[in-house]
């Protein structure tokens, strides 16, 4: 078995998209033999073991995540135009609308709010993915779902 893992949001390190992988030595070696050489610059080397050093920093980012999600998912749950939040255990959280989910997704990103348009996706008719952000940003975020909506809804 390999264990992969990427320096994600609860480590503070999404933007330099590393991760690692744990598992039996012959494993991994097959892994480095098809990877390309010095395929990782030293400045994101640095971050990601700083990011693996500071575990306290870990915690209380997964602590934050864990509250905003529920936060999130609660406030999504009580929008009437809301008809289905799936249950997350990732930092994002999937739910769909009565309708005009790619309008919205559209003059969201528009407007500097990027979520993501899954209704292309088999079963994701009108369905919209977002990433857990901090407090502040979630503030924004539900801010602007609600306002926009309303406004498309007209």
């Amino acid at each position: 078995m390999t264990m992969m893992q990427a320096l994600s949001k609860a480590f503070g390190s999404a933007g330099i998209r590393m991760g690692f992988a744990i598992g039996n030595p012959e494993i991994i070696q097959l892994m480095n033999n098809v990877k390309a050489p010095y395929n990782i610059n030293k400045l994101s080397s640095d971050v990601a073991i700083n990011a693996l050093r500071n575990i306290p920093t870990l915690e209380t980012n997964i602590a934050i995540l864990l509250k905003e999600r529920e936060v999130l998912m609660t406030k999504l749950n009580a929008l009437e135009f809301v008809t289905k939040v799936y249950p997350s255990d990732a930092n994002f959280v999937l739910f769909r609308m009565k309708q005009l989910a790619q309008e919205l997704y559209v003059t969201m990103a528009n407007r500097g709010i990027v979520t993501r348009f899954r209704g292309n996706e088999i079963h994701c008719e009108e369905c919209f993915r977002v990433t857990v952000g901090t407090p502040e940003e979630n503030v924004k975020f539900w801010g602007m779902l609600v306002d926009t909506y309303a406004e498309l809804s007209r």
